[in-house]
């Protein structure tokens, strides 16, 4: 009975990915083309609709969330503490443990095989909230994503005690500082089917190192490392 209402109700988002929206998140979504794209990997489609678009925008939407709950929860907190927290919170291991604590894996339309996407999970969560913000407004998106992800799944005291990870400490160090940082893509190959990105990191337009990685934010943590080590 149930299974015939999501069918009848949704005629393209499969019923038990409807379930876990309901349960975990207390979503019920409207525009059913958004989330079917935010569930669809390049790896199936490259060319035609898939998630990357909607990651991007995600990851802005969550950075804009997160940044206002950090600025209204710590009133007496300085920016460099505020930037750590947010990096923290939207890093790529936070995004994949959501994804881990949501099971979204088997709802994912991927290639499975030999491939690792190191980063699935992360990348889903962005674009499963990309769609939630085009679907339902910022307001609704911020609500899910602070009430049923971060203060259900996070340990905020916790958070605060971690060390920021090395890309968030150049950032930091580079915004005191007042020099500006940019990564740029120095070479991009393909070897034996694997993808890996070299990136250089620029402080003042000047390239301070390079690392390679099998993806882009990989490749930018590692020659962050590098330049944290150096300073």
């Amino acid at each position: 009975m149930l299974n015939r209402f999501f069918k009848k109700r949704y005629s393209s988002i499969p019923a038990d990915l409807i379930l876990l929206f309901n349960k975990e998140l207390s979503l019920n979504p409207k525009d059913e083309s958004l989330y079917i794209a935010a569930f669809t990997h390049k790896s199936i489609n490259k060319k035609g609709i898939n998630n990357e678009r909607l990651e991007f925008l995600g990851d802005a939407v969550l950075s804009s969330i997160v940044g206002e709950y950090l600025f209204n929860k710590y009133p007496d907190k300085k920016e460099g503490f505020l930037s750590q927290m947010r990096a923290k919170i939207v890093s790529r291991e936070n995004l994949n443990y959501y994804g881990e604590c949501l099971n979204l894996e088997p709802h994912i339309n991927y290639k499975r095989g030999n491939v690792v996407y190191k980063s699935l999970l992360g990348n889903v969560v962005e674009a499963l909230f990309g769609a939630i913000y085009l679907d339902l407004g910022y307001n609704k998106t911020k609500a899910i994503f602070i009430n049923e992800l971060l203060l259900k799944k996070s340990d905020l005291v916790s958070l605060e005690k971690e060390n920021a990870d090395y890309k968030s400490r150049l950032i930091i160090h580079c915004q005191k500082a007042k020099i500006s940082l940019a990564f740029k893509v120095v070479e991009e190959k393909i070897e034996k089917g694997k993808k890996s990105f070299t990136i250089g990191a620029y402080i003042d337009g000047e390239l301070k190192n390079t690392a390679t990685g099998s993806s882009k934010k990989d490749a930018e943590r590692m020659v962050s490392k590098k330049i944290i080590l150096e300073l």
